[in-house]
């Protein structure tokens, strides 16, 4: 796509919307055959991920003792997702969306099979860039898939409903994986996470996703698809430039990796130096992250009911308020205020997501909206690498809780600001949401 088709998607009109079913309830979303076997996916992809978020720093912390390489090992997972993000979002634009997940579910059964069988860190290193390229692949197609299936008049309640579910699952697994850590130690985890992807796969032999091009368009597209690289795998960049929401929404999520960087790096940090707490120290690190899931769960749970009563704008700003939270741990409270702190964060944090989320489904375009959650994720996801880089580095000569203190007051003041620069709260408020 041409620049001047994007700007055409910047000045047109905003399209008309069915009215929101805001109070469709989970239950009947899950009625629909389809929908849940979407969900199903989604909720198993989500499992994966969560026993790897755990998993992954613990075990490069068990070969290495060192904070520097848990954030080097971040960065290594992450920028394939950078370096991929066109041709991946072309592709999920271009080709079939289901086949795109099936194969990329696949390449991620076998290689995260292996993972326990390594003993060094190249290994490890070398198996982690793969992984993250097949991760790379299989998110815009899955991201982009839900809108499709779910329909603009059950958006909300459908994202909200994901949200949930995979809150609930980075509670559940990360608790049962700090059980298999403590018994057996993290590279066995990587099994479980090889049947979750096997789950996945089950659920998608069935999926229907709604074609987003004609028969013929799809043809064309297929026949032309070395044009297609050069000429398209760079429009969700330009997307993303000119449309103000998805802008904002971008810069303002970059920032954010820095207080998640920091969860993570200072997190191990914080358990295993800090206080110095042993044999729990795995555990404790496992229930902060379960603390800030459990959150999210509350949150996204509440999202598309808090909606319709302070509408989409102030419930994202309430959202952008949640790493301040992460401020508490200077004071070196208990345990149970870190836990408590960590959970606040979560649920104000899945305020935000919906909010932003729903604010990206409705701006971009169906059939460009594979490029854009590329484009999207792949910009976060560098500055997601840069922050792990960086917290790596940093947290050993500031120290954990001042790293959550310096952290906390960069994003909970700087996001706003970033929303504000970007012209993303002016478009908001011209534009109010489908559900207001």
């Amino acid at each position: 796509m041409g620049a001047k088709e994007v700007r055409n998607v910047q000045s047109a009109e905003p399209p008309e919307t069915s009215p929101v079913e805001s109070d469709v309830g989970f239950k009947r979303l899950l009625a629909e055959p389809n929908l849940r076997r979407l969900w199903v996916t989604q909720l198993c992809s989500s499992g994966g991920e969560s026993l790897a978020q755990i998993a992954m720093p613990l075990l490069v912390y068990h070969l290495t003792g060192s904070a520097r390489m848990v954030g080097l090992m971040a960065l290594v997972l992450i920028l394939p997702r950078v370096v991929l993000a066109p041709i991946t979002g072309m592709l999920a634009d271009h080709l079939d969306r289901r086949r795109v997940m099936i194969a990329a579910d696949l390449a991620r059964l076998v290689l995260v099979s292996a993972v326990p069988l390594v003993t060094s860190m190249w290994s490890l290193a070398i198996l982690a860039v793969l992984i993250a390229a097949g991760n790379a692949a299989g998110r815009p197609a899955e991201l982009a898939a839900v809108p499709a299936v779910a329909g603009a008049q059950r958006l909300m309640a459908a994202l909200s409903l994901m949200q949930v579910s995979n809150g609930i699952i980075r509670i559940a697994i990360p608790a049962a994986g700090a059980g298999v850590i403590a018994a057996v130690g993290p590279a066995p985890v990587f099994w479980l996470q090889a049947l979750c992807f096997a789950g996945s796969l089950l659920a998608l032999r069935r999926l229907v996703i709604p074609s987003h091009v004609r028969d013929k368009e799809r043809q064309r597209q297929r026949d032309g698809l070395w044009v297609a690289v050069r000429q398209e795998m760079w429009s969700g960049i330009r997307a993303i430039r000119t449309i103000p929401i998805v802008r904002g929404v971008t810069a303002s999520e970059a920032l954010f990796q820095v207080a998640m960087a920091t969860m993570t790096v200072a997190g191990v940090v914080y358990t295993q130096e800090t206080l110095d707490l042993g044999g729990r120290a795995e555990a404790a690190f496992a229930l902060m992250t379960t603390s800030m899931a459990a959150g999210a769960v509350t949150g996204a749970f509440a999202a598309h009911r808090i909606e319709p009563r302070i509408g989409r704008p102030y419930m994202m700003a309430l959202g952008y308020l949640g790493p301040f939270f992460l401020m508490t741990a200077v004071f070196s409270p208990p345990m149970a205020v870190i836990y408590g702190a960590w959970y606040c964060f979560g649920f104000l944090d899945g305020l935000a997501v919906i909010s932003f989320q729903a604010y990206l489904a409705e701006a971009v375009p169906e059939h460009l909206r594979g490029r854009v959650y590329a484009a999207w994720g792949a910009i976060v996801a560098l500055a997601s690498a840069l922050a792990y880089y960086l917290i790596g580095f940093v947290t050993p000569l500031l120290g954990a809780p001042q790293m959550f203190a310096v952290a906390g007051l960069t994003v909970g003041l700087g996001a706003p600001l970033l929303l504000l620069a970007t012209g993303a709260i002016r478009s908001v408020r011209l534009v109010p949401s489908t559900s207001q």
